[in-house]
């Protein structure tokens, strides 16, 4: 393999550690770089500096790319957009057809769901206060799934209202291959009266983390979203 194939595995490879460091871990909101690197929480405002490493390696990765002889007479720009817009997406998905294929073959059950997004917020309407719920869920296995979903509050709402955890009312069923499905429901809470209401809105409990539960008679896996955005 001559000098110039070498650096361009190299940079490529670069560019790859920057996609990997940012992929999402299973059962978690946090990629891998944001767990070596934890987001700073100053008053109302979080800071994430694990953004800056995959982006240095981006340059470091773009910047060698464009020093190769094989690009010498290439413009710099339509090497960018190759690489932002067709190798980065490969690489993403490659990544994605890992995870589904583990799971394919382990075929190991729930643990084959996971969270792409989630948001709670908490409302009230008259006299009725109510944790508002909702998700978008994908199975990354082969089989169909029936589950369940539970909400564990932060400890900072746990103190105000007394409980932790709300079972939702429905039902939900996946059946593999990449599919999604969507929760949205609204749990209504008794007893919180207008003490409890001015307290809640009071706390940074947005900030916090939010655990889910999907659980069946056989099985059940926690899922943890740490960065729970308002609806």
């Amino acid at each position: 393999m001559d000098t110039d194939n070498k650096k361009l595995f190299k940079y490529l490879g670069i560019i790859f550690i920057s996609v990997l460091i940012c992929y999402k871990l299973p059962h978690s909101s946090y990629s891998i770089i944001e767990y070596i690197i934890r987001p700073i929480r100053i008053n109302y405002t979080t800071i994430y500096l694990a953004g800056l490493v995959p982006l240095v390696l981006f340059i470091i990765g773009i910047k060698g790319l464009f020093k190769l002889k094989r690009n010498e007479k290439k413009s710099k720009f339509f090497i960018f957009i190759v690489t932002v817009f067709v190798i980065i997406p490969i690489m993403k998905w490659s990544l994605g057809f890992a995870r589904s294929s583990y799971h394919f073959i382990i075929k190991d059950g729930l643990n084959s769901l996971d969270i792409i997004d989630s948001k709670v917020n908490l409302g009230s309407n008259n006299n009725d206060f109510s944790i508002n719920v909702n998700m978008e869920i994908i199975d990354y296995g082969s089989s169909n799934k029936d589950f369940k979903v539970k909400v564990y509050l932060p400890k900072s709402l746990t103190d105000i209202l007394g409980e932790e955890v709300y079972d939702l009312e429905r039902s939900y069923n996946t059946y593999g291959h990449k599919g999604k499905i969507y929760v949205n429901e609204k749990i209504v809470l008794k007893n919180v009266n207008e003490k409890m209401h001015g307290e809640i809105f009071k706390t940074m409990w947005s900030f916090d983390p939010i655990r889910y539960e999907l659980y069946n008679n056989d099985q059940s896996i926690k899922i943890v979203d740490y960065r729970n955005k308002f609806l």
